[in-house]
């Protein structure tokens, strides 16, 4: 297949340079070459340090819900926005929304009118594509991209999970990652063995490593696929990973488009300045702890019974939630699901008692309780636990200042953290859980979010709890 990377990948001239100095000794700099709707790079992200012997750097997204709280409508419409650049930079096609999606984000003004347009009238998609979230943190923004069409079009997420009684069709690596093997479970065999497209979405590309290792496997197990989309909110490559691409197009006779809302190169020097942080202290505030089971609003045939083995060996026996993607989903299912988590929506918002509320999905589980979360009405907050672990620090400039480190609810073993949330900062919590181990399996997390303040926190469980 005849490439057209090079004229794609050119690296344009700086349009703009930033340098970020993080817990002191730690320099990024940042020069930006193409940013089609012009956002202020404080608008997409801050810069952290993580703790990760590959990277030390960490773009903490202001506009996924991962790291920190945002309106939930914000990470939908990202995904929507970069749905809508997809469309153009690859299928020629235009949509005079995109610059008011892009302005709804910068301005956080008229969120909900622009998502209901895009509610009522989503966009048509001429050629088939098959879009692929990764995991952990761009499932939720896959997703959101993929939902943005009304046909031709399905998804499904990788995930670090390992799944009992499937077998994972594709297995990858993310070398620079904390968590680095990926799989990807599909019920239907088939789920590839066609002529679509595949559109890789993740969040942030600073090698194209993890692209480069799934399109080798793909076209590996699957040698009909010509065509890739890599669609990202950032894109740092070097013009040397951008060659990679380009040999690999001409390696493997594909071809292979990026997208991007900020495209440039970043450069790291020095190592973060790591202090002890005064510690958080332990309280005796006891929050009043509600249970609520949405099991009932879900018809049986729409929850996957398989259990989970944790990397700690722990089993979790309750099913998963075939609305997710994570094994596979069309577009005419996932309107179909819509209604359903509308139900929910309405039914968790029925237990709301306070103005500030902060609902929060788990890792991977993140599309549902932020598509829940926007349907819950004002002042309600978006927010996902993670596995990624990041360093905090009091000093004034820096964006992590508080972590709470627990046991996984899932998958007991594996340690999640959740960041930036202040005491006395919300009235209320929902922690939407897609499956979890036991009732007993959230203490943890009660306790490290009971440092808040928080007087009420109303447990969500979307499946039936298995002892």
């Amino acid at each position: 297949m005849k490439s057209s990377m090079k004229e794609r990948e050119i690296l344009k001239p700086v349009e703009k340079r930033e340098v970020y100095h993080v817990l002191q000794d730690l320099t990024v700099e940042v020069e930006v070459m193409q940013n089609p709707y012009n956002f202020r790079l404080e608008q997409l992200f801050q810069m952290a340090a993580r703790i990760n012997k590959n990277r030390s750097f960490l773009f903490v997204s202001k506009v996924l819900g991962k790291h920190l709280a945002v309106n939930p409508k914000i990470p939908l419409l990202a995904g929507s926005l970069l749905a809508l650049r997809y469309l153009e930079v690859v299928h020629g096609e235009s949509d005079p929304r995109a610059e008011k999606i892009a302005t709804a984000i910068q301005t956080q003004e008229g969120l909900d009118e622009i998502w209901n347009s895009l509610q009522k009238d989503p966009i048509p998609l001429q050629r088939a594509a098959s879009f692929i979230g990764f995991a952990e943190t761009a499932t939720a923004l896959g997703h959101a991209v993929f939902s943005t069409f009304r046909n031709n079009a399905k998804y499904i997420h990788t995930t670090r999970e390992q799944i009992d009684q499937l077998t994972s069709i594709i297995n990858f690596e993310e070398e620079h990652s904390h968590a680095t093997s990926h799989r990807v479970y599909a019920l239907d065999t088939e789920f590839f063995q066609d002529d679509s497209e595949v559109v890789l979405v993740d969040d942030e590309v600073t090698t194209g490593k993890t692209a480069i290792n799934i399109i080798r496997k793909i076209k590996e197990e699957y040698p009909s696929k010509n065509k890739f989309t890599v669609v990202s909110i950032l894109d740092w490559r070097t013009e040397e990973y951008r060659e990679r691409y380009r040999q690999l197009e001409e390696e493997l006779n594909v071809q292979i488009h990026t997208v991007s809302l900020i495209d440039g190169v970043v450069s790291i020097a020095g190592k973060p300045s790591i202090e002890k942080n005064i510690e958080q202290t332990e309280n005796n505030f006891q929050p009043e702890v509600n249970y609520l089971s949405v099991a009932h609003l879900l018809p049986a045939e729409t929850v996957q019974q398989s259990s989970s083995t944790s990397v700690g060996g722990i089993e979790t026996k309750a099913g998963y939630l075939k609305a997710t993607g994570r094994f596979g989903l069309s577009i005419e299912k996932e309107k179909e699901f819509s209604n359903q988590i509308q139900a929910i929506a309405d039914f968790v918002k029925a237990h709301r008692n306070g103005n500030k509320t902060l609902v929060i999905g788990t890792g991977e589980f993140m599309y549902l309780p932020m598509h829940i979360a926007s349907r819950m009405g004002e002042g309600v907050y978006f927010h996902s636990t993670t596995r990624s672990p990041i360093y905090h620090s009091n000093s004034n400039d820096y964006t992590i200042k508080r972590k709470f480190e627990f046991d996984s609810p899932e998958n007991q073993g594996v340690t999640n953290y959740l960041y930036n949330i202040e005491v006395n900062q919300y009235d209320e919590v929902f922690l939407i859980f897609e499956r979890m181990s036991s009732l007993n399996a959230t203490s943890s997390l009660i306790k490290a979010l009971s440092k808040s303040n928080i007087p009420t926190i109303h447990i969500v469980n979307m499946t039936e709890i298995i002892e």
